[in-house]
């Protein structure tokens, strides 16, 4: 007979983000910021299955035994109810149930509470459990609404950073250091192989060209390449 897991409720977690619903909502269905935002907490993502629910992908945590398999993750998305479930459907914590509830909070502004739900967690180790979600949600939600206010101050029109200039071989190239997928920084990110990574995503623009590479069609803006100046 199959036997169902005992959950607890280990934390809550609550905090409001300087950030509208409609941003909170497009960084919940954006599954592939994960290891790229994330990177302190997640190595890897692969899509499984995503649409109107939510998404479903195997996911590496960072500092995982070695052999350990990835997550398989489930997020889905309660609409009427503004919340939504990020389960852990095999891997590491079989079983948990993480479930986040948004409420608005004033003009891009909103309150976040999450409940942390885990399978099987002896009694004695219920603080310690729930003091680590904690620490790992608070640092995920700090990065998330850096990214939204980011993203929310180039959609507005309040933010247009100055066209960047890289020495690259015997020419330099100039561009506007704006990621066109969802407008990740790229100011300070770093050049290797004559490509520059967006620090959210890891989408990957060639210098010498401006064009996306690794099946990106997207290019860079502004982009202007030529000899460099004597």
């Amino acid at each position: 007979m199959f036997e169902v897991a005992v959950t607890t409720r280990v934390a809550t977690y609550d905090r409001v983000v300087a950030a509208s619903r409609a941003r909170v909502w497009e960084n919940v269905r954006d599954w592939e910021h994960l290891p790229w935002l994330h990177r302190e907490t997640f190595t890897t993502v692969h899509l499984r299955a995503a649409g109107s629910w939510g998404w479903r992908v195997d996911v590496g945590l960072r500092g995982a035994p070695h052999g350990d398999p990835p997550l398989d993750l489930e997020l889905r998305i309660e609409d009427a109810a503004e919340r939504y479930h990020a389960r852990t459907l095999a891997g590491p914590g079989t079983g948990t149930d993480i479930v986040t509830s948004l409420a608005p909070a004033g003009e891009h502004r909103t309150a976040v509470h999450v409940e942390f739900l885990v399978p099987d967690v002896p009694a004695g180790q219920v603080k310690a459990v729930g003091d680590a979600f904690r620490r790992t949600y608070a640092c995920l939600w700090d990065q998330d609404e850096a990214m939204m206010i980011r993203r929310q101050a180039l959609l507005d029109g309040r933010l247009d950073p100055p066209l960047r200039e890289v020495r690259l071989g015997g020419g330099r190239v100039r561009f506007h250091p704006v990621c066109p997928h969802r407008g990740g920084p790229l100011d300070d990110a770093p050049v290797e192989d004559g490509c520059v990574t967006c620090p959210w995503h890891g989408y990957r623009f060639d210098l010498l060209t401006g064009a996306g590479v690794g099946g990106c069609d997207l290019r860079l803006r502004d982009h202007t390449a030529g000899a460099t100046e004597q």
